[in-house]
């Protein structure tokens, strides 16, 4: 014999709109996040490894060009 408790657990509920809303943004704050934080990165590292070595701007174009091609990987991993 099944409890009350448990029949109610069966009950498939509707799916809520603003849950589902709430979770989209979510997932595009969490991509604006990552986005920040990797050309930060990338491109602050790419600063201080030149300064560091004493070269002209090979590490920051290196920096920039990795965040540019990151971010367009991220994007297409995001839209699929």
């Amino acid at each position: 014999m099944e409890s009350p408790k448990n029949k109610s657990s069966h009950r498939h509920s509707k799916p809520d709109p603003e849950n589902s809303q709430e979770k989209s943004f979510m997932r595009f704050y969490s991509l604006a996040f990552e986005l920040v934080v990797m050309n930060l990165v990338l491109i602050i590292a790419g600063f201080y490894l030149d300064e560091y070595l004493n070269t002209s701007p090979v590490f920051i174009l290196t920096g920039v060009f990795l965040s540019l091609s990151g971010t367009i990987w991220l994007l297409l991993r995001f839209t699929k």
